[in-house]
């Protein structure tokens, strides 16, 4: 017998990462791809200043996908 159940949770919990991920990603697209107003669902939030870069949303939701890439990878 196999043992699935190790990879296959780290599997699905680095999925369920991406896609948390992307749906911040896509959200935050309308701030900077006209005519995606459509994709926002989420409600607007300042964003976070470091130093004198604006940490936006978009910025935040490919950061999250690239861990759950990387928990994907990693399983």
């Amino acid at each position: 017998m196999t043992d699935i159940t190790r990879s296959s949770g780290k599997l699905a919990a680095g999925a369920l990462i991406l896609i948390i991920g992307a749906a911040i990603f896509v959200d935050d697209l309308h701030d900077f791809v006209p005519g995606t107003d459509w994709l926002h669902w989420l409600p607007d939030f300042p964003p976070l200043i470091i130093g004198t870069f604006h940490l936006e949303h978009l910025y935040i939701g490919a950061l999250i996908m690239l861990v759950g890439l990387i928990i994907m990878a990693r399983s």
